[in-house]
């Protein structure tokens, strides 16, 4: 096997879409909230980030479904904030703290990511693994600092494909990363 076809398995396996529905997914269906939310919740954050691509690939806003093209993110990650903005708001109202701050961080990283996006791109691969891999170490367990040992892996795989610079990937891993790290660790202090 090539190093091509290696890296594009790494990338679709750590893929933005599913490291970035994944977190979510799992805080609201470990929370006590009655199945039903936790089906409507989960629904929700799985089908707005695939039915908002779908409908701006439609349009021709966007080329592919990793946003290669820096000027074809701004809609994308705009839309996408006011979607989990919404979220965000809805599901504080249910006062169940770690899924109040799950979504409080994926708010401030697609905040964070769609004003970044305006001068520069970064890596949504590595912002949405490094997501992920917090999320589990603060819901479950701090081992889940393990799929850390991932990173270089996904960022050599993104690196390899042409999508991003390293300075890319570690802009992602570090900004997320430091969102996280404030959102579940630091307010928690308060």
């Amino acid at each position: 096997m090539n190093k091509q076809k290696i890296a594009r398995i790494i990338s679709e396996i750590f893929n933005g879409f599913l490291t970035m529905m994944l977190a979510p997914i799992l805080t609201i269906f470990l929370s006590s909230l009655p199945f039903n939310l936790k089906a409507i919740y989960s629904a929700l954050y799985i089908l707005l980030p695939i039915l908002l691509y779908l409908v701006l690939k439609k349009l021709g806003k966007v080329s592919d479904y990793d946003l290669t093209n820096r000027k074809e993110r701004p809609i994308y990650f705009s839309i996408l904030t006011l979607f989990f903005g919404v979220l965000f708001f809805i599901l504080r109202e249910y006062r169940i703290e770690y899924v109040t701050f799950v979504s409080l961080a994926l708010f401030s990283i697609a905040t964070a990511i769609t004003v970044v996006t305006f001068f520069w791109k970064i890596s949504g691969h590595m912002t949405y693994s490094t997501f992920l891999f917090s999320t589990l170490a603060y819901i479950i367990s701090p081992y889940f600092f393990l799929m850390f040992l991932f990173t270089p892996l996904i960022a050599w795989s993104r690196i390899e494909l042409k999508k991003h610079t390293l300075a890319q990937t570690i802009a992602g891993t570090l900004l997320t990363f430091a969102i996280c790290s404030f959102i579940y660790w630091g307010l928690d202090l308060f």
